[in-house]
């Protein structure tokens, strides 16, 4: 059964139509047939198809049912991730959609390696996208940055916010108090800047750890994202 993202334009009359990059995905790469079930989110919605014709790159299903979307945690989890080596932040994207991260803000930290261009936003969109796909999420997590950490911060919201340290004396379990929103701040592999941490603590976050073991940044995050998205 696949599972895809679509437009409401491409709904009509019962039907579903998939072309473009997601056809070609679909048609010549996972090579979907004739009968076939999927489902493909829409705006909160999940439209439960069975494929009737496949066109080269254009795909044709019937709408068979509507619900809600589901696969959402009910604890909504935000990272502001410091930059890191493409490769990395990369891991750390996929992984965190799969686990249930709703939101990615790339930081521009201090001791953040490399200076990604603006354009690199839309490989980092396309990554999340892929890997809600695969995850059976019930929606795309957003992406922004990069940007300055105080930029980054002014997207927390209401959130409670989280600096992940090594040196914290609280483990993040102890930091979960029922809040219906965290967001988590994570550094690069160096470790936030003690002027860093000083926004960070001005701004009301809490320095937290994840136990007596030091996790490279592109783990990190992944494991405190589960920690907290599986919080009633």
């Amino acid at each position: 059964m696949f599972w895809t993202f679509i437009d409401a334009s491409q709904i009509s009359g019962g039907m579903v139509r998939i072309d473009g990059k997601k056809g070609h995905h679909l048609g010549r790469v996972l090579r979907v047939r004739p009968g076939e079930p999927g489902v493909a989110v829409c705006a909160g919605r999940e439209y439960e198809l069975e494929v009737v014709g496949v066109e080269g790159a254009r795909i044709v299903a019937r709408l068979l049912n509507e619900r809600p979307a589901r696969g959402e945690a009910s604890t909504r989890v935000a990272l502001l991730q410091a930059v890191l080596p493409n490769p990395d932040l990369d891991a750390v994207l996929e992984g965190g959609t799969a686990v249930g991260i709703q939101g990615f803000v790339a930081v521009q930290a201090a001791r953040s390696v490399g200076r990604p261009p603006a354009g690199r936003l839309a490989r980092w969109e396309a990554i999340v996208e892929s890997a809600a796909e695969q995850s059976h999420r019930g929606e795309i997590p957003r992406v922004a940055g990069p940007m300055t950490l105080t930029a980054a911060l002014d997207q927390a919201g209401g959130s409670r916010l989280l600096a992940l340290h090594p040196a914290a004396s609280l483990p993040l379990a102890r930091a979960v108090d029922g809040s219906p929103a965290y967001t988590i701040a994570v550094g690069p592999e160096g470790g936030w800047t003690e002027d860093e941490l000083s926004t960070l603590r001005a701004r009301g976050a809490l320095a937290v750890n994840l136990g007596p073991r030091i996790l490279r940044a592109r783990l990190a995050p992944i494991v405190a994202a589960a920690i907290l998205v599986q919080r009633p």
